[in-house]
């Protein structure tokens, strides 16, 4: 009878040696979404199948194609060379897609409009879902799209953006096709096929960094691994974990009320850490200016080391694009890179796909997702102002155009999921505040083109009548949408004051020729005094309810130029009205005004 047992034990490693292969995780893990721990040695059950006394099966994963489906033509030939791919390439690019670049331009903005990437995962070299709407993925079912599926490393290697990624537009059935995008959706299509019918039969040696968590109350984020020379606040010894999560709670109660660009919800030191080192030093580097002066600069010199690197090599994700928006709201005063910088975030912002406007977001979107999709809104939105605004200041064109997503902004603060965020309330306000200027300004920059010159061919009265209108309809909209969302005094100070500097920068159009040096034209009575008030108006804001309230030192460059605009302009019609009255020319000839109703 002894040989009977030996037979069995002989038996017995067959069966194993499939368990020890494939699949990383047994079935009740798989369904659970978690991690499986403690059966690598494929001997022993897993620690959840341990506990809940349930047999620890491991299966490999049913990929391919459904039955009964056809490959097209093209996919055909796509088979037929990934099956022609030698070993060598094949091992180079799974070692490629494993080494931790996590910058590195592999779709990974393209990855942040979906619904996918949970606090727990590294969001810097996984490769996500790709497809256009809100429908569910082609070849993959609807509940792999719901629960997400786990972004191991794959053995295509992460995919390269050697041109612009336009195959990430809104309408894939543009006609013609131009070449960048029928190039990239070919990639993409190639990438697909070498993931899914031709997977590496080897683990990932990075396959179990990007497991995720089962929720959105999941235990902390991991840290993204930062990129190799690089430091951020924390690593580098400057300031502890703590100081930081005392720095974000006074970020978000006295910086952030001026750029309303986060969401306390969302945006806490972990995810943002764990999202982007990037912002997260570019946040607390604003932080220190304020409240750790001593700890600025060295912030800061972190800070635009991370700039250089993400800009030489094209990381492109959301939080790459506010970074380089925070670096420049409050910058040092001869800091001249706003233009620039903007810009680039403009630019990555459309990239990204980021002004995709979602009208019907999917039923099943869960909190988590529904806070990253308005995160990414509502930074487009903040960019459009702050480029508009730029435009008004500067006098040069505007780089983001009026798309579907602005166009609906005016409801966008009510589609929260919750109760109305009065900062969310302030970006849908300022995004119609913003179209405003832009038509009056189209106006007399069509009537300066013609060769009327100082717009003699324009009624200033009844093209700023109409201005004064639309701004006060503004204001009747937008200061009880403030106070039906709780609305603090400062929010409804800050709301007149943009409102004031829109309406005098208007205004001033309709005595430009009369504030002229040498003119003799009477200036348009309705502008002069709309322009006085406004300018006064503004600067009590600024050194009453602003100060009253201490968050005048708090307020980024752009509310200094406005106020400056404001002085300066009760300066120049001051002394132009003295010039008019003064008998004695050399009374005022040192001291000419400055004309800055357009700042160059």
């Amino acid at each position: 009878m002894d040989p009977q047992p030996e037979q069995v034990t002989d038996i017995k490693p067959p069966p194993k040696a499939p368990v020890i292969r494939g699949a990383r995780a047994c079935t009740v893990c798989r369904a659970a979404k978690m991690k499986c721990v403690g059966a690598e040695d494929g001997q022993n059950p897993c620690q959840r199948c341990k506990r809940a006394n349930v047999e620890c099966k491991f299966e490999k994963h049913r990929r391919g194609r459904k039955p009964g489906s056809k490959l097209s033509e093209a996919s055909k030939m796509l088979r037929r060379l990934e099956k022609g791919l030698n070993t060598a390439k094949m091992k180079s690019q799974s070692a490629e897609a494993n080494m931790p670049l996590p910058y590195q331009s592999d779709r990974l903005g393209n990855q942040e409009f979906r619904y996918g990437i949970r606090p727990g995962e590294n969001g810097y070299s996984t490769v996500g879902p790709h497809f256009s709407s809100n429908d569910s993925p082609p070849l993959t079912s609807a509940s792999n799209y719901n629960d997400n599926v786990s972004f191991s490393g794959s053995t295509g290697g992460p995919r390269q953006l050697d041109m612009d990624d336009d195959d990430d537009d809104t309408d894939k059935n543009d006609q013609p096709l131009f070449p960048a995008k029928l190039i990239s959706r070919e990639n993409q299509r190639n990438s697909f096929f070498r993931t899914i019918l031709n997977p590496d039969d080897g683990p990932s040696t990075n396959g179990l960094a990007h497991q995720r968590g089962n929720s959105y109350t999941s235990p902390q984020p991991r840290i993204a691994p930062i990129p190799p020379g690089l430091n951020d606040p924390i690593t580098a010894g400057i300031i502890t974990e703590k100081d930081a999560n005392v720095l974000f709670d006074l970020i978000f109660l006295r910086l952030n009320p001026f750029i309303n660009l986060f969401d306390p919800s969302l945006h806490t030191v972990a995810y943002v850490r764990s999202k982007c080192p990037f912002l997260f030093t570019t946040l607390i580097m604003a932080g220190c200016k304020f409240f750790r002066h001593d700890d600025f600069r060295a912030c800061q010199k972190l800070a635009n080391e991370f700039a250089v690197r993400a800009f030489a090599e094209s990381w492109k994700r959301v939080e790459v694009v506010q970074a380089f928006a925070c670096l420049i709201y409050w910058k040092d005063y001869d800091d001249k890179r706003t233009w620039t910088y903007i810009g680039y975030a403009c630019r990555m912002a459309v990239e990204l796909g980021l002004n995709r406007y979602v009208p019907n977001p999917p039923v099943n979107e869960s909190e988590f997702q529904r806070l990253e999709r308005r995160n990414r809104e509502r930074t487009y939105m903040v960019l459009f102002v702050h480029d508009r605004s730029l435009s008004t200041q500067t006098g040069r064109h505007w780089m983001l155009p009026e798309d579907d997503l602005i166009r609906n902004a005016g409801t966008w603060h009510k589609m929260g999921g919750g109760p109305t965020r009065p900062e969310d309330v302030i970006v849908a306000a300022f995004v119609a505040l913003r179209l405003i200027p832009a038509e009056i300004t189209d106006v007399f920059n069509s009537s300066k083109s013609s060769g009327a010159g100082s717009h003699t061919d324009v009624n200033y009265e009844v093209v700023l009548r109409n201005c004064n209108t639309k701004l006060t309809q503004w204001a009747d909209t937008w200061q009880p949408e403030m106070e039906a969302a709780g609305g603090e005094k400062f929010h409804s100070s800050f709301l007149s004051f943009f409102r004031l500097h829109v309406r005098l920068f208007l205004n001033s159009f309709g005595i430009q020729a009369a504030m002229s040096p040498g003119s003799r034209q009477s200036p348009s009575l309705l502008a002069l005094s709309t322009c006085c008030s406004s300018a006064l108006d503004s600067l009590k804001i600024v050194s009453r309810d602003f100060a009253n309230m201490s968050m005048l030192r708090y307020s980024q460059d752009s509310i200094m130029v406005m106020s400056a605009y404001s002085a300066v302009f009760l300066l120049q019609v001051c002394i132009v009205h003295l010039e008019s009255y003064s008998s004695d020319s050399s009374f005022l000839a040192s001291s000419k005004p400055c004309h800055l109703f357009t700042f160059e």
